[in-house]
Formats: C-alpha cells, structure tokens, sequence
C-alpha cells in the first residue's frame, strides 16, 4: 500500500522519520550484464477495501546508472496469483490478456544515483464478491529493455484490514519557556479487521524535548526528536484505545513555532516506520502501555498488519501547533567597497539569526525572512551568490539593477546562524558615496512586509551598500 506522503515543510518529518518510505530493492548479486540496472522498489503489500471501494497499484524504480536512456522498456504484470480475491484492471499503457498485462514504459534519467522514477504503469484492484476477510493473493512484476536489465519483484495483496483513525490533537499558543506541555493520543480501529497491536511514531520539532522515555520506546537525536513506541495490546475492530499517559513535551529555550507529529499503524505494517539512516536509543524508564476507552467487539476475523488506505475524515497522522511565547531576532549587515569606472566590486553581506529562539518554518518557505537589496545608483550587477537572484525572473533591467533577492538555505534558522550572500557590481559612472541597501523582509515585497512579533527590534533590519 502506498502510504501518507507529505510534501512541503511536513515532509520534513516525514523525510526525516523515512515513515512512509518505500524499502528499496537491489540488484542481485552478481549480477554483472554491462548494461544498466533499473530496479523495482519492493511493491508495498495492499490491503483490499470493502467494495465497491478500490486500491490502486503502482510503482517506483531505481537506478545508479547516470544518462539512462530506456526508451523501450516493457513491464510484465502477472495477476493471476489474484484471481480468487480481486478483479483487476490495468493502466492504459497495458495490453492484457487474462490477468497477464504487458505494459510500455520509458525510463530517464540524467543524475545519479536516480532514486525514484515513477512508473506509467497501474493497477486498481477490487474485492471480488464472498472473498473472505484475510485472504490473500501476489503478482510478479518482470521487465525487459534492449537498453537495460530490469529487476522487478512481487506484490502481495490480502482482503481487508485494520484502520487506525486518531482522534484530532490540541493546538497550544503562548507556552512558558520552561513548561512542560500534555498531550493526549486516541485512536479508533475503523477497519474491517482487528490488528495484533499498533507501532506509533512521535515526533517533535527543534524547541521541544520528550519529558519521558519509556522502555518500549525508541529515540532519535537530532534537529528532530522522534519516538517510536510498541505498547503492547491487540486492537479490536470498532475499539477506541489510547496511549495509557499522555504524551508530556518540554518547552526549551528554543522554542517559537514548534509541532508534534503523531502517526500511528498497525503492528507489522511492511515498511513502515523504516529505520533507514536513523539512529535510535531504547529508553530506560517505565513501558508504556495501551489502555481501552471504548470497547471493540469480538471477531473470529484473522488479525492484520497491513492498514486499509484512509478515506473521508479518517486519518491516521496528525500534526499538532505548540506556539512558545519567545523571541527571535534577525538582522543583516551591510558592505563597502570602491571601484574606478568600468571597474568591478564584490560586496559580502549577511543575515543573521540571533536567537535566542529558533525559526522553523513549515509554511513552504513564506515564514522565513528574506534580504532584499538595492544596488548603489550607477552600477550593474555582474554576479551574484547562487542564494540571491534577481526580484524578477526574465527581466532585463531586474538582472542589471535589481533589486535582488537573498535568502537562506532550508526552513530552519537556529540561533548563531550565518548566512552569507554577495553581489559583484560594474561601476558605471563614478558616484561619490553612492548607496544602495540591504532590506529585512518578512513577506513578499518591502512593501507588504509585515514585521511578526517575535522580533521586535528593528534596530539591525536594514544596512547599506556604499560604493567609494
């Protein structure tokens, strides 16, 4: 199953936990044949909803190899290991005859290594009607290129499944530095099967600190602090259930806009969370437990380990806001230089995050400050750092004279952090004292910047740039 995927500042998290990623296939050993290899990510297993709902296949490829050109390629889908549980239909790009597609595909790729490349091909499975709950079924997927070796690999789908849906979490405003915060984590079994118990991801953004640490937990360092837990106890369909105490977060000195993601699955659930490029710590104190809140109902339906895809209002991944009370200053420099006519100046320029609290920003880039720069009367820009470019892309007079455009680089300014930019200007004509600036901006232009409260002196906001 293709699970919750986040884009923008989440997929910080998400990217970070790897919790949603794919386990990457490799080619087999030995496998030397002078062409390339484009191999098949490990299909993620499905769980098959209740019809007429449906679940739908694809797949992601990877290769080393770098100017892949397989232009040709052919995927073979062999479902006939389905036939007892799912009608299947296959993508466009597909001839099909019984349950066996032959489907065309093209694979690019001019970096390397190339990780993700999506495939045309799909599959959208239904459950045939009197499948029974538990059932089970796989395909293969094999592929052929003149250009490259492809290494495919095999599905498997069952019917039904457990669907975890949490309850929604409380958002905070004005926490104390110091303090230490509550949350409460309830899910409902919504699904068609009872689960053997529920793995829970729990991460939290730079400003807060887990306040316990349990024995069945483990713990990542880092910019973000994650846990993922294992309290013991199966899930019965229909039951409420949450985690025996609340989940306590310290609030630190570097605190401002801070979150708690909670993501929860069932027990087993394939390739989530994965533990790729993470370092954990089991913690040393109490285990934490699962306690009921509502009652399931008893079901001589088998456990399952593979989620049903989320529908409607049901969500098994929650983002939670604890806003500190704290401040954040930023500020910018600004530079000197001088040149003779047709002459040219570098000037070296700054931002500054001066803390003490630090600035993330899960917004996609619209809560960070950005430095907009005037050149000095008489000049033309000539270069520039690759983190500044002009105010307007395609604009003649923009590249030549501005203004320019700086920022920094991600969504996270912690306190000490340095940014550094410059500008290469061609003196024109000489202009005693001529002055540009460097202008703080909190939004999309100077003119619509609107200073937030957490920095409130705008004594370091703005600096200029004199040439001779």
């Amino acid at each position: 199953m293709r699970r919750r995927s986040l884009t923008g500042p989440a997929a910080v998290f998400m990217s970070a936990a790897a919790l949603a990623g794919a386990l990457l296939g490799t080619a087999p050993a030995g496998a030397v044949t002078g062409r390339p290899v484009i191999t098949l990510d490990s299909p993620q297993p499905v769980a098959l909803p209740a019809a007429p709902a449906t679940a739908d296949v694809s797949f992601d490829f990877q290769t080393k190899a770098k100017n892949l050109q397989a232009d040709d390629a052919t995927l073979t889908v062999d479902a006939r290991g389905l036939s007892k549980i799912a009608k299947v239909t296959f993508s466009d790009n597909c001839t099909v005859k019984g349950l066996v597609a032959t489907c065309t595909e093209m694979f690019l790729s001019q970096s390397s290594p190339t990780t993700h490349m999506g495939g045309d091909t799909r599959l959208t499975l239904t459950p045939l009607k009197g499948a029974a709950l538990g059932a089970t079924g796989t395909y293969q997927v094999t592929g052929r290129s003149a250009h490259a070796q492809i290494v495919g690999g095999t599905g498997r789908v069952e019917v039904g499944g457990p669907s975890f849906g949490l309850d929604k979490l409380t958002d905070h405003t004005g926490l104390k530095v110091g303090s230490t915060v509550s949350e409460p984590v309830r899910f409902t079994n919504v699904g068609d099967r009872p689960a053997k118990g529920v793995q829970t991801v729990l991460a939290v953004s730079p400003g807060l600190d887990f306040a316990d640490h349990y024995s069945n937990c483990k713990y990542s360092s880092g910019s973000i602090h994650m846990a993922e837990c294992y309290p013991k106890g199966a899930i019965a369909l229909g039951e409420t259930a949450a985690l025996a105490a609340p989940v306590r977060l310290r609030v630190n000195s570097a605190a401002l806009y801070t979150y708690l993601d909670t993501m929860t699955a069932p027990l087993g659930q394939p390739g989530w969370p994965s533990d790729q490029g993470v370092k954990w710590t089991w913690g040393k104190g109490p285990t934490l437990q699962l306690k009921v809140v509502k009652a399931g109902r008893n079901s001589s339906v088998p456990a399952g380990s593979v989620s049903l895809p989320q529908t409607g209002d049901t969500t098994d991944y929650r983002i939670t806001s604890l806003q500190a009370h704290n401040t954040a200053d930023f500020g910018v420099t600004g530079a000197s230089a001088r040149a003779g006519q047709g002459q040219n100046a570098k000037f070296a320029f700054r931002l500054s995050a001066n803390g003490p609290a630090i600035l993330y920003d899960r917004s996609g880039g619209e809560g960070v400050p950005t430095v907009w720069v005037t050149p000095p009367a008489g000049t033309t820009v000539v270069g520039h750092s690759a983190n500044c470019g002009p105010w307007q892309e395609h604009n003649s007079t923009a590249a030549a004279h501005g203004p320019y455009v700086c920022g920094p680089p991600g969504i996270e300014l912690s306190k000490g952090q340095v940014t550094d930019f410059s500008l290469t200007l061609r003196a024109d004509e000489v202009v005693t004292h001529a002055k540009g600036s460097v202008q703080l901006v909190w939004g999309p232009d100077p003119a619509h910047s609107h200073r937030p409260a957490f920095d409130p002196d705008s004594r370091n906001d703005s600096a200029t740039l004199t040439l001779n």
